[in-house]
């Protein structure tokens, strides 16, 4: 009755998917994604996983994943609103990517926040990120080394993602 309905998926839409639900769980823009793409094709080894990399280490996902803030979009709230310090500066870009061996803390006030608090409460008690290292207690944290790909628990094919880009860059 509606053959147009059952058609098989074209290659495109494949890739279109695959990197929309990357962009989606990050919460970055088309043009910041295409930056993170080119950046990924110039350092060195395979681009879909420096890719996933980039992106983990972003300080929004930092925040998030340590458990100092419920969702991706709170974490994203408390770097803005400049209640997140990283090795004692302010810093106010979920943007900003982490290196190895720097300190991610909440400002002293933050530390009681509502948000903060139900962060701390719904994270497990060890984080299950082994490039992360975590004091509850201290709430403040530190990114302990680049973390691989298989250390990322996202279902994604980064190949169909990095295809997709080729055409473009």
């Amino acid at each position: 009755m509606h053959p147009e309905l059952r058609r098989k998926m074209s290659e495109f839409k494949k890739r279109l998917i695959e990197k929309q639900k990357l962009r989606f769980y990050y919460w970055v823009s088309e043009k910041q994604f295409r930056n993170y793409v080119k950046e990924a094709f110039k350092k060195p080894g395979i681009p879909g996983e420096t890719l996933m990399s980039l992106l983990e280490r972003r300080l929004d996902n930092v925040v998030y994943r340590l458990g100092f803030a419920p969702t991706l979009i709170a974490a994203r709230q408390l770097v803005v609103h400049g209640h997140v310090l990283v090795n004692g500066r302010n810093v106010d870009r979920p943007s900003y990517t982490l290196r190895p061996g720097e300190l991610v803390e909440m400002k002293e006030n933050s530390k009681k926040m509502i948000l903060v608090e139900e962060g701390l409460a719904r994270s497990p008690a060890r984080p299950a990120f082994p490039y992360l290292e975590v004091d509850r207690e201290n709430v403040r944290g530190k990114l302990v080394s680049i973390p691989e790909r298989v250390q990322i628990p996202l279902e994604i094919n980064e190949a169909l993602i990095m295809e997709h880009y080729t055409r473009y860059i």
